[in-house]
């Protein structure tokens, strides 16, 4: 994965672009493992805590109190009738009421106060202003609904269309667990779960009361389990890292729970940061708290779809269903490949394809894309899966989207497929003249240029310990990542390679875009790369054995007609 710019990491801090899943998850590993990354992503967080610091501090300082009596000591407040003793309270409260009532109504025009009276009139106002100050400030930070707001799920932009349905159906829950341990107290007051997925808002308050944004993290002791009614896992809540405010825990299901109840099974047994080189401390912040689902599956509808379409290079559509929950809308349909689609994939290739469309409305405008290389696009995949039916070349796909449109006609339109593919294209070179003389790879519309071959030491290797590195640049018609590349030398001997750098997509529609090689790294270039040749050969030869090939040669598009699901009612047989 590549180091995301400063501008992608605000999105991904702040939630404020459309993302997936799993590019969720990929970018939240990489984080955690990069420190150019780790870095940026701590000063943005940190820069986020100050702002709701400033605008909505937790207390009131313990010198507030003490700073505006003490301003009030020097206010001479009197009686607003008369100079002399006041006789009790009672009656000098029946005098203030008397002088301050005219104040509501029209005074008379002749009407004049003397100066004293204006003096303590003067008085009485500035004292009033104080406690007005005080009352003021005291009640922005103690109701709940200002002091909660900055670190709630349903503020900007933390909340999406999902979770409004949620709160708009009363499915939010406030498990209020409150867990302390040395020092340390874990607190949980939202959590929204539905078939599709499952959200909790957590927070961790140190012995400075103060909320801690990296202390925590979800690998080896801790881990934040989702259990259903026997017992059995069905699925892991992970850190998205959208917002300073709390830790944003997420859980998505593949296919829609059946459970009525879930059980948030949450383990800690560590804080600390090795990235961060927080110090580590052993304790336990367990908890457990149930969600009820049944209220949210009353809500999910199904619908059958319908629509075929075959690529000319052996591909076949079927769409099948479309299940509406309150927090996501679930596409599923069936993919197989022919004989001769499948004969280019033989083993298990065929199994790793990928799909790529979008939907449209009837004005032809963008509701959502699907593995695109468009730039600019809108993605709002949550989660998909994709399993081998029956027989070889059967695939069983499902998309999970935070919305479809339910009031207004849309398309789903096919823009094209990657499946793996056996290959043979190899490129012969002189390791060691390379640097003088690039050598370019061309194949299938790929465009790679071979400029250099060193021996690399930790840090810049794969697996901390030297490796050989084959240094290249160019661009990519078809997909890179499940691409299998390999060396071989003049006696046979072949060298499998894995990846080291990263790369990007960008291009003008649907169809049309390429990938990129980048270094990661200012004055790199992308590496191929094995741990077993350390030495460089007089000759070598690069071989793709597999080419992960992108058809974009389809032509499909249909009109999505939502055929409810509903079992027809059946009447009782007459006697």
């Amino acid at each position: 994965m590549k180091c995301l710019s400063p501008e992608e990491m605000e999105w991904y801090a702040t939630g404020s672009a459309e993302t997936t899943h799993e590019l969720d998850q990929e970018r939240s590993q990489h984080i955690q493992g990069c420190q150019r990354c780790g870095e940026l992503h701590r000063a943005l967080l940190e820069e986020q805590e100050n702002w709701s610091r400033e605008l909505f501090a937790e207390a009131l300082s313990q010198e507030f109190d003490s700073q505006v009596m003490q301003a009030l000591e020097g206010i001479e407040i009197e009686p607003a009738g008369g100079s002399g003793p006041r006789e009790d309270a009672a009656s000098w409260e029946k005098q203030e009421t008397l002088q301050w009532s005219p104040i509501s109504e029209a005074a008379p025009a002749a009407y004049s106060l003397p100066a004293r009276t204006k003096k303590r009139t003067w008085r009485v106002a500035v004292a009033a202003a104080f406690l007005v100050l005080l009352m003021s400030a005291a009640a922005v930070y103690s109701v709940p609904t200002l002091a909660e707001k900055i670190r709630s799920l349903f503020t900007r932009p933390n909340v999406d269309i999902g979770l409004l349905r949620a709160q708009e159906f009363g499915l939010v829950q406030h498990p209020g667990i409150k867990v302390k341990n040395k020092g340390y107290t874990v607190k949980i007051d939202e959590a929204v779960g539905d078939p599709t997925r499952v959200i909790v808002a957590l927070q961790l308050f140190g012995p400075d009361g103060k909320h801690d944004r990296d202390r925590l993290v979800l690998t080896g002791e801790n881990t934040i389990k989702i259990r259903d009614e026997q017992g059995h896992e069905v699925g892991e809540l992970y850190d998205m890292g959208a917002t300073s405010d709390f830790y944003y825990l997420v859980a998505f299901f593949p296919e829609p729970l059946q459970a009525d109840r879930i059980t948030v099974d949450g383990q800690i047994r560590q804080l600390g940061n090795g990235i961060q080189r927080i110090p580590f401390l052993q304790g336990s912040w367990d908890f457990a708290f149930t969600i009820d689902l049944s209220e949210a599956k009353k809500r999910t509808t199904f619908a059958s779809l319908a629509g075929e379409y075959t690529s000319p290079d052996g591909m076949t559509v079927r769409l099948k269903r479309l299940t509406r929950m309150v927090q996501g809308v679930r596409l599923e349909l069936d993919t197989e490949l022919s004989a001769a689609a499948l004969a280019r994939s033989p083993a298990e290739l065929w199994q790793q394809q990928q799909l790529s469309f979008h939907f449209e409305d009837a004005q032809g405008e963008e509701i959502h894309s699907v593995n695109t290389r468009k730039t600019p696009t809108r993605d709002s995949l949550m989660t998909h899966s994709a399993l081998p039916g029956d027989k070889p070349g059967v695939m069983h796909w499902s998309y999970t989207f935070k919305y479809l449109p339910d009031d207004q006609p849309y398309r789903f339109v096919l823009d094209g497929y990657s499946v793996p593919e056996r290959e043979g294209a190899s490129v012969e070179f002189e390791p060691a003249r390379l640097k003088e003389h690039p050598v370019p790879f061309r194949f299938q519309g790929d465009e790679l240029m071979l400029k250099d071959f060193t021996i690399e030491q930790p840090p810049n290797t794969n697996s901390g310990k030297p490796e050989g590195a084959l240094h290249l640049d160019g661009t990519l018609i078809n997909e890179l990542s499940r691409s299998e590349w390999m060396l071989r030398d003049a006696e046979g001997r072949e060298y499998p390679l894995s990846m080291r750098g990263s790369w990007g997509a960008s291009g003008t529609d649907w169809k049309n875009g390429f990938i990129t090689l980048e270094a990661g790294r200012p004055g790199a270039l992308f590496q191929f790369c094995n741990g077993d040749l350390l030495r460089i050969p007089e000759k070598l030869t690069l071989v793709r054995t597999v080419v992960d090939k992108r058809y974009t040669n389809v032509n499909w598009s249909i009109g999505i007609s939502e055929i409810s699901d509903v079992p027809e009612k059946t009447e009782p047989a007459n006697p």
